[in-house]
């Protein structure tokens, strides 16, 4: 979501798609690798935030909201706590410029680094020239990003865009012409592509996905993600098909909750420790599926709850309970490799998520407090979505979950 860049986001130069090819409609995904000065951050930041949950005194985290301050100005407020992401190439233009950017169903707009930015956090990155376009078309909006360590402001105008070698006509596109704060200067991700819903967008302008329905490009509305736990296999974003090959066993569905398309946002009936319920779900749980993020979010109080219910011996991690979502009837499981970050002394070379020397270990859980009407709510990001084959169905409002087949284990 767009309160979740944390620490740095990385990204892999995936190769270009000439558009004069036939369709295709898989993106490649790559993930790189955290530096180990990555992986100290997210520890320290991690271990301090859930401390202080612990300690019945939580550093509540500020949670998103969109002012429009004018008709042709709005203010989004992010925060920011994921650190490593998947990112894929996209063509911005005609002839298009080809950009790395996440793929996010947590936001909504679409925005990219803009030639017309001279600070270094954007020349250091690969930018979108509007004047290289033919097809290119000022709206005269405007946009202004803050996050918690630095601030973003843009222009939002319109150009064509390509996905997967599909042709995207009359996209809004923030450009990207002011960048203050060192969040991005270390990282080197060219934009964010967001896949939620309309009402979460500056000016309720049609995010990409919906001018792709529009439009009528695909013959379903769908797209799904498949995350490899494997550093050297490819993991994808699939418009308008299932592909087969990525799960096993049945595609298990839940719908969007009616009135709160915002996030993708559904309905968790209970969460378990082991074969105990938490209690937290007596009157009814939220989750939001969010592949902007890369760890899981709880709201405070629930993760006090699981904190004060689980004891972990870092030597025997793995011996710890599954952590479990039920989801329209359906367990969703995560084992403690998935959801425990084990890690060791801070001076080793490559200390991190499910490394082998377990000096000391973590919840993969941040916390996290959304006001109503969408709140409170848990997060499920990659770390649940790497489990589970993940498809969003606009047709249906809906999101469907299959076990993900992986050639690797943690």
């Amino acid at each position: 979501m767009k309160i979740w860049l944390l620490l740095l986001v990385q990204i892999f130069n995936c190769q270009q798609m000439p558009i004069s090819q036939p369709q295709h409609k898989k993106i490649p995904l790559k993930k790189y690798a955290k530096t180990f000065e990555d992986k100290t951050k997210q520890i320290n930041f991690l271990t301090k935030y859930q401390t202080s949950i612990y300690n019945e005194n939580p550093k509540f985290l500020p949670s998103e909201s969109i002012e429009t301050n004018s008709k042709l100005e709005a203010k989004i407020k992010l925060k920011n706590y994921a650190n490593t992401q998947y990112v894929g190439s996209v063509g911005i233009g005609n002839p298009p410029q080809y950009l790395d950017v996440i793929f996010d169903t947590g936001s909504a707009n679409f925005w990219v680094n803009s030639k017309m930015c001279r600070d270094y956090s954007c020349q250091s990155h690969a930018t979108y020239d509007h004047n290289k376009s033919l097809d290119y078309r000022e709206l005269g909006y405007f946009i202004n990003v803050e996050f918690g360590t630095g601030e973003i402001k843009g222009e939002i105008n319109e150009d064509t865009v390509y996905i997967a070698g599909i042709e995207i006509k009359r996209q809004n596109i923030g450009e990207i012409t002011d960048e203050v704060g060192d969040i991005f200067v270390q990282g080197k991700f060219s934009g964010i592509l967001g896949l939620g819903f309309p009402s979460m967008a500056a000016f309720n302008f049609n995010p990409v996905f919906d001018n792709i329905v529009e439009q009528n490009l695909l013959s379903s509305n769908i797209f799904s993600f498949y995350y490899s736990l494997d550093p050297e296999e490819e993991s994808q974003i699939i418009f308008g098909e299932v592909d087969e090959s990525k799960y096993s066993g049945s595609i298990y569905w839940a719908d969007v909750i009616d009135g709160l398309e915002y996030y993708w946002l559904i309905e968790v009936e209970d969460i378990q420790l082991g074969d105990k319920s938490l209690n937290l779900c007596r009157n009814g749980c939220r989750a939001a599926v969010d592949t902007g993020t890369s760890l899981l979010t709880a709201p405070s109080k629930g993760l006090a709850v699981l904190m004060s219910s689980i004891t972990i011996d870092c030597s025997e991690f793995n011996k710890s309970p599954d952590l479990t979502f039920i989801i329209n009837g359906k367990k969703f499981s995560l084992s403690p490799e998935e959801y425990i970050i084990t890690y060791g002394l801070l001076g080793e070379e490559n200390p991190g998520v499910h490394s082998k020397n377990t000096e000391d270990c973590t919840l993969a859980i941040m916390p996290l407090d959304v006001p109503e009407p969408y709140g409170p709510l848990w997060i499920l990001g990659d770390i649940f979505l790497a489990k589970y084959y993940t498809i969003f169905d606009r047709d249906n409002q809906r999101v469907g979950f299959a076990e993900a087949v992986h050639g690797y284990s943690y």
